[in-house]
């Protein structure tokens, strides 16, 4: 399996370090091809950082708000023929390229995605993860920072992913769920809590959880894109 891990990036010099480790000490079939930042303009040492650590660094071009730009300009310059699309806060679990492989061995199964896990002891978390665990069973649509994978073949049939500011991922498993399988992994990613002990627990849940109803009655939540990413880049500075 030739796997191209590409970690979007907005001033991540703190976060960075850790979540590398993990790409390249867990793997135990073989390091990945390729370790791809695709940064949205960061002002720190996120850059400096990413040449350091030998990865290929590719400098987004008119960014959105939000992840979907860098994913996509991140992919068109991966070589891999499996993309693993990581949050720059998440590490990888021991085995993760090995579970990819395996949960690629059907070949109806395009992509997938691991499960959801905070790395913190807080009870507010385990509501936190408890929530999301069913809100992905029930609808299969995975979120960034899940790890989502997906063949290389697969990303370009359905457009790559689509350019919204909020539940890209979520869509573009909808997206692929048109043109094959998607498979969980029950493996626990682990994502930093910084957005929600910055902002509050239960405060930042419940904006999550309208955000979802709102998407699921039917009503375009793109609008509120902007302010949720200003929000969140503010908490990584408090």
């Amino acid at each position: 399996m030739n796997l191209s891990v590409i970690i979007p990036t907005l001033n991540e010099e703190d976060s960075l370090p850790s979540t590398i480790r993990s790409v390249r000490e867990n793997a135990v079939i073989t390091e990945p091809c390729e370790i791809i930042i695709a940064d949205s303009g960061s002002g720190d040492g996120t850059q400096d950082l990413a040449l350091e650590l030998g990865l290929k660094l590719v400098r987004c071009v008119n960014p959105l708000p939000g992840r979907a730009s860098a994913l996509n300009q991140g992919a068109a310059s991966a070589s891999g023929g499996v993309f693993l699309f990581l949050d720059a806060d998440t590490s990888l679990p021991e085995g993760y390229d090995e579970s990819i492989r395996d949960a690629l061995e059907d070949p109806g199964t395009v992509g997938g995605a691991f499960e959801f896990s905070l790395d913190g002891g807080e009870f507010g978390l385990r509501v936190v993860e408890f929530i999301n665990r069913v809100r992905y069973r029930v609808r299969q649509r995975y979120y960034g920072d899940q790890g989502v994978f997906v063949r290389a073949r697969a990303f370009k049939a359905v457009g790559g992913v689509p350019e919204l500011r909020l539940l890209e991922t979520a869509y573009f498993c909808k997206a692929l769920k048109k043109i094959g399988k998607l498979e969980l992994i029950k493996k626990n990613i682990k994502t930093s809590p910084r957005r929600f002990l910055r902002g509050g627990i239960y405060s930042v849940l419940a904006g999550d959880i309208k955000i979802w109803f709102l998407d699921l009655a039917g009503i375009p939540v793109d609008r509120w894109g902007e302010g949720y990413w200003k929000e969140n880049t503010s908490r990584k500075k408090n």
